[in-house]
């Protein structure tokens, strides 16, 4: 379990930064690229899962605004649900590091990457709402 921690770790590290995001301050950007440790490194991935939660928000609003009564329900369920999703798939794939100072960065960088596709998918909803 530990190389396999181990070898998450160095992807992560060998990963492409992902690029600005709209007012992303480049000074942070480089910061999170250069980071040498795990805390330095957690920190990048929850200041990415909160921009990508708050552009999830702005979607989830915009599509909301879009739909009656009824859709909106259905569009408030299946967002409940995907939270639920989200937290327990992030739980799931940070136990391969279970205890370790590994677990937190991976959980917040699977919840960012599953947020941002998440926003993906609810503005490209809105977009293809008639």
């Amino acid at each position: 379990m530990r190389l396999l921690a181990i070898a998450i770790f160095s992807l992560f590290l060998a990963a492409p930064a992902p690029a600005l995001a709209h007012g992303q301050n480049v000074g942070a950007s480089v910061a999170c690229e250069n980071a040498q440790n795990t805390a330095a490194m957690r920190a990048c991935e929850n200041a990415r899962l909160r921009r990508a939660t708050e552009a999830m928000d702005a979607a989830y609003q915009a599509l909301s605004a879009r739909l009656d009564a009824r859709g909106q329900a259905k569009l408030r369920a299946a967002q409940q649900a995907w939270l639920k999703f989200r937290a327990a798939e992030a739980d799931y794939q940070a136990d391969v590091a279970r205890d370790g100072t590994l677990a937190p960065l991976i959980g917040a960088s699977v919840q960012a990457d599953l947020t941002e596709a998440r926003g993906k998918d609810l503005d490209k909803a809105a977009r293809e709402l008639k």
